[in-house]
């Protein structure tokens, strides 16, 4: 959105120069137009004037050469500034045309800076904003472990750090509940406590260790088949006696 208005500022700062690079050029096509203008009166005048010197004159050879220099040096005088009127209206072309050139350099000059701007601080923070929020995500599942890093000079490397910090902290406490939770697994399974009570806890250790990794939950999986295969029996006989204790109707 930055872009497009700082963009959109320059196009208008473009039409701006543009229009006043157009009145200038008008008014020096019209002034060259005058001065021409008066270039072409000030020859028929020149010759009207050489006419009448030559009347005047009559067998006067010297004042005819006189009033003939006076002639030639105005129509001189006049050519000259018509040269100098000419001159200027194409100096005025030349520096109009280099300022638009110089000014449409400079938008698009602006727009890619401004483009390649944008993409620098879309990298260094909608990125890692993006970033962000998906593991917030993922640790609001209950998974603390983050193993992923924030580039060198992302704006949001500290809050990432932060963010690093406090899953540590989350599991250092998830880990203070699992072990509470292996010591009451323990006691159960040696006063021999209701299968169920068992299987519960096993369920809920697995949760726990599923928040603190991959790796945990793998390490505990052989655990939890070596304790759920007893339990099984357990429950196998456990079946078995109140099957034996509740026959079926037909044979009582």
């Amino acid at each position: 959105m930055l872009v497009g208005v700082v963009l959109a500022v320059a196009a208008g700062l473009g039409l701006v120069v543009g229009s006043m690079v157009k009145t200038a050029l008008h008014h020096a096509e019209v002034a060259t137009a005058s001065a021409e203008r008066a270039a072409k009166e000030s020859e028929a005048n020149s010759k009207l004037a050489r006419d009448n010197a030559v009347l005047a004159a009559g067998d006067n050879p010297n004042m005819l050469r006189l009033m003939e220099g006076s002639i030639k040096e105005a129509d001189d005088k006049s050519a000259e500034e018509l040269e100098k009127v000419r001159e200027a209206g194409r100096q005025l072309k030349e520096s109009a045309s280099l300022l638009l050139i110089g000014m449409l350099v400079a938008i698009v000059a602006l727009g890619v800076a401004l483009t390649l701007i944008g993409l620098r601080m879309t990298q260094r923070i909608v990125g890692p904003v993006h970033r962000l929020k998906r593991l917030l995500r993922r640790v609001g599942t209950g998974r603390l472990t983050v193993g992923e890093r924030l580039r060198k000079g992302d704006e949001l490397e500290d809050l990432f750090d932060t963010f690093r910090q406090m899953t540590y902290s989350l599991m250092a406490l998830q880990r203070g509940r699992l072990a509470t939770l292996e010591a009451t697994l323990k006691d159960a399974h040696a006063t021999k406590a209701d299968p169920s009570v068992r299987d519960g806890l096993i369920a809920l250790r697995a949760q726990l260790e599923l928040g603190l990794g991959v790796e945990a939950a793998l390490k505990r999986s052989g655990e939890l088949r070596a304790l759920s295969m007893p339990d099984a029996g357990e429950i196998a006989n456990v079946g078995a006696t109140s099957r034996s204790s509740h026959p079926p109707r037909g044979d009582r």
